[in-house]
Order: C-alpha cells, then sequence, then structure tokens
C-alpha cells in the first residue's frame, strides 16, 4: 500500500516536471529577415505572402445584355427550355417551358433539351421587394425607364420669332422630355426550329446540298402575362446603370406621378418562322412605366405547340426570337 502511494507520488512528480521543462525554440525564419527582401532568409522574396478565395452562388440568370441609357430593354428569357422527349405523338403536340409534354408525362425523359435534368428556363428570384410578387417565378423581360432623370441641358422655352431659322432652345431633338413611356416592347421570331449539331449546338446542321433540317409550322404561345413596377430598379437589376437613380430621382425639384404601363397584351402567340411578325407585349403611353417594369410567365404557360406529322430525329432543334424595346414619339 506504502508502495503504491510512492509510486503514485512519483509519477506525479514526474509529470509536473514534463509540464514544467523548457522547450527548445525552432524559429525557421525571422520575421525581420524576411520582411527584407535584400537578404536571404526567405530565398530574396518578403513575407508575409497572400493568395485569395472566391466563394460564389447564384440564382437564376443574371448575365447583363449590356444594353445602357434612361430607357433600355434591361432583361429578356434567354432560354426556353421544353425538354427532351422521347418521341413526338402527334395526338399531344403541346410542350411547355418547364420540360413537359402536356398530358403525357410518360414521354419526358430528361428536364433539358440538352440531355440534363436540370431544366434551362431561368425564373425571376424577386428577393425582399414585394412589388414584384406577381412576376416571382415567372420567365421574364424588363424594361427600364428612367426617362424622367433625364435633364435637358438648355432647357429654354421654344423659339417662334422666325419660323424659318429657329433658334436651338434643347440640348435634345423635337419630342424628347423628361417623362416617362411613349415606348413599346415587342417580340419577333426570327427562324424556325432547326436542327442543331449534337456536339456543337450553337451550329446548325448543313447537309452536303446546303439544306437544313427546319420543323414548319410550330408555334409559340405565351399566356396569362403577369406585370409588376418598382422604383428599386438598382435592386431587381443589380446593374452599375441604376447606381444613381435613386438619388437623381431624389434630386428632382417635382416628383412626377408613378403610373403603370395600362396596354398590355395578356397572351402573345407566334409562329416559329424565319422574320416573323413583330408582335406587341406591352405598350407605354406618356407618363406610364417610370422605374422598372417586368413582364413574365410562368414556365407551364409558355408553350410551344408541335406540327402535327413532323418528322422528327434524334436532335436538339432551336429557334430563335428577337425581343425590341422602341420608342414611338416620332
Amino acid at each position: 500500500m506504502k508502495f503504491t502511494k510512492l509510486t503514485s507520488s512519483v509519477l506525479a512528480g514526474a509529470t509536473l516536471l514534463s509540464i514544467m521543462a523548457p522547450t527548445a525554440s525552432f524559429a525557421a525564419t525571422s520575421k525581420a529577415g524576411s520582411a527584407d527582401a535584400k537578404t536571404n532568409d526567405n530565398g530574396g522574396t518578403k513575407l508575409p505572402q497572400n493568395d485569395h478565395t472566391e466563394v460564389g452562388i447564384s440564382f437564376g440568370d443574371n448575365n447583363s445584355n449590356g444594353n445602357t441609357g434612361y430607357l433600355r430593354l434591361q432583361a429578356v428569357p434567354h432560354t426556353l427550355d421544353f425538354g427532351n422527349h422521347k418521341l413526338l405523338d402527334d395526338s399531344k403536340l403541346d410542350f411547355t417551358a418547364d420540360g413537359k409534354n402536356t398530358s403525357l408525362s410518360v414521354n419526358n425523359t430528361k428536364g433539358s433539351f440538352n440531355g440534363t435534368n436540370a431544366n434551362q428556363t431561368t425564373t425571376l428570384a424577386t428577393g425582399t421587394d414585394t412589388a414584384l410578387n406577381t412576376v416571382k417565378g415567372t420567365a421574364w423581360a424588363t424594361v427600364v425607364d428612367k426617362q424622367v432623370t433625364r435633364i435637358d441641358p438648355m432647357n429654354g422655352p421654344e423659339d417662334t420669332s422666325d419660323p424659318t431659322n429657329p433658334k436651338p432652345t434643347s440640348g435634345f431633338h423635337k419630342g424628347t422630355d423628361s417623362v416617362a413611356g411613349t415606348w413599346t416592347l415587342s417580340v419577333q421570331a426570327t427562324s424556325p426550329l432547326t436542327a442543331v449539331d449534337n456536339g456543337d449546338p450553337s451550329k446548325e446542321i448543313v447537309d452536303e446540298n446546303g439544306a437544313k433540317e427546319e420543323i414548319k409550322d410550330a408555334k409559340l404561345t405565351f399566356s396569362d402575362t403577369q406585370y409588376a413596377q418598382t422604383q428599386n430598379v438598382l435592386g431587381l437589376t443589380k446593374d452599375k446603370n441604376d447606381n444613381t437613380y435613386a438619388k437623381d430621382l431624389a434630386d428632382l425639384t417635382k416628383q412626377p406621378t408613378v403610373a403603370p404601363v395600362k396596354e398590355i397584351t395578356k397572351n402573345v402567340s407566334t409562329p416559329l418562322v424565319a422574320n416573323g411578325s413583330d408582335i406587341t407585349v406591352a405598350k407605354a403611353a406618356a407618363g406610364e412605366g417610370q422605374g422598372a417594369n417586368v413582364f413574365g410567365w410562368l414556365p407551364e404557360n409558355i408553350k410551344l405547340t408541335m406540327p402535327a406529322g413532323a418528322a422528327v430525329s434524334n436532335a436538339i432543334y432551336k429557334a430563335n426570337l428577337t425581343w425590341t424595346l422602341n420608342s414611338t414619339v416620332a
């Protein structure tokens, strides 16, 4: 028993000595030496050294189209994805932009036309802006109208003293003012559904005779157009073009009355052809549309109707649309 106590005491003492014993210093490169590139402490290279890691995540389609101006077409649906399917059934010819064959779910194989499971039709994430609730989750087009912040550098009264030789009283062309609206948004089909190279879908397939494989008479329909208007333009666009809009608006001597765009086409339909008709999506009258105007469609309300009897092969077929924003002032 005494031996046991003694042994415990010695072991405890040894442990204590081990903790208190001084440790050797192994400093490999001194701070002073490594900070001086003239010495060879770190091979002639200074410390500290840095590198960086980027952490990212994204939501929706956030690619800028590069447009600028007081009035600009800020966004359109860049891809409408009608999915990948086993076959074309003449009794079920409607497909929706969420990648589904209407009323024939057994025909759906992949969510995307490119053969992957993720559908490529992007939809709008609206964040905390409740003004955009009606277009949340839609494939969308945005017109930004900041014309109320346009300041005429001359801004003088119209000169009527000599109608044959009027003096310039404005820095703008006649008809240009600082009022929102007087614009149209339209869409036009510019090509039919055409087979593309499976190895490079950016290129159309052309045979030795110069012919393309095209599907005639397919039709695209945007149903139940939704609309929202917001003055939080930068919050929506995340575009440096809109950095000063809120301040420019606040600096105006008189605040303009905000009015929504009233003339909106509820259902837009176009055949997929080359040089199709320009179809009006919305038309803003004078005083309408200040801020960001969003026109959206739920993916299930965007429909591609294939022609009965169309011969399809194991291919990706693509067509193109052009969206146009234009002034209605002569």
